[in-house]
């Protein structure tokens, strides 16, 4: 039996993760900064990845065959997993990572490590390219990656989803790029990306030194508030403008039209067997959760902003 080690396995993209590989069979162990409450997963060790010494005590005491990893972003960390994971697959979770691609869907070879050392400071997005340069260059390390772009499902900590359905609900319209809301996204499912990632893990695979795209297929901004208003039963009320004049927040998913237009699928559908699930039944347990949590993302305090530029 496999055993996979699971970096920020209570974390939202963790927790779907470590359910996939469970209902897959393989020896599963969460790992976290906090204690966890017995229950919640079969195995739970607490330890803070950050700290060396305390990252190669947990790989010799749980001795995975896996390390999934979904809580890094700082190359010094991946740095630290080279030095000390000596099972047979390092599985690194990046994100849209690519360079500006000016409306053009993104695959996996468009992205090419940096030169260069890291400077000492870096964002999520820079820490993500850097994490993923020093990967590239361990030639002799197990190492595959997983690339989602922006992650929704229930209990999404970013409330990003949430700022699109709020704003359907209250029945105003909603601002979007009009340079970019009817191409395709960079979104996907939480479940999708769990299952993305158990797939990654599985040692029947050969997925050495190799990234996959996982996301949805062929959804645009414009398709994501259809679908909302459509299951809620309202209108779908757009008003495009410049990306350039978007309030800060207005549309959270953007879609920057400097950026990729979503992800070309084709490696993570051949070589992992990946197929992105239909978007009603990822938005049917997110509005579930809505509608019980009722979440309101901060961007919701300027909408009365938004709706005098629409001129509603």
């Amino acid at each position: 039996m496999t055993r996979a080690l699971v970096l920020g396995g209570a974390g939202f993209v963790g927790s779907a993760a470590c359910k996939e590989l469970m209902r897959r069979g393989v020896e599963t162990i969460a790992a976290g900064r906090k204690e966890r409450p017995y229950g919640i997963f079969t195995s739970y060790v607490a330890f803070d990845r950050t700290d060396e010494e305390q990252l190669k005590r947990a790989l010799a005491e749980v001795k995975p065959d896996v390390l999934l990893d979904l809580a890094c972003f700082q190359p010094v960390e991946v740095d630290s997993v080279i030095r000390n994971f000596k099972g047979d697959r390092y599985v690194f979770v990046s994100t849209g990572v690519y360079p500006s691609l000016n409306g053009a869907p993104a695959r996996e070879e468009d992205f090419v490590p940096l030169e260069g050392e890291p400077p000492a400071s870096l964002d999520y997005m820079e820490g993500k390219r850097w994490c993923e340069t020093l990967i590239a260059r361990s030639s002799d390390f197990p190492w595959t990656v997983v690339r989602p772009p922006a992650i929704f499902g229930p209990a999404d900590h970013t409330l990003r989803i949430a700022a699109y359905i709020e704003r359907v609900m209250d029945g105003g319209p909603l601002l979007v790029p009009k340079e970019s809301y009817e191409r395709q996204a960079g979104l996907a499912w939480v479940k999708d990306i769990g299952f993305a990632c158990a797939l990654a893990c599985d040692m029947r695979k050969q997925t050495d030194h190799k990234a996959y795209n996982a996301a949805f297929e062929g959804v645009s901004l414009r398709g994501l508030i259809e679908a909302i208003a459509k299951v809620m039963g309202v209108p779908a009320r757009m008003h495009p403008i410049p990306f350039a004049d978007l309030p800060p927040d207005a549309s959270p998913y953007g879609p920057d039209p400097r950026r990729s237009a979503g992800y070309v699928l084709d490696r993570a559908r051949t070589e992992l067997g990946f197929e992105p699930s239909a978007l009603e039944d990822a938005l049917a347990e997110t509005l579930a959760w809505y509608r019980v949590a009722h979440p309101s993302h901060p961007g919701y305090a300027n909408r009365a902003k938004e709706l005098a530029i629409a001129g509603a």
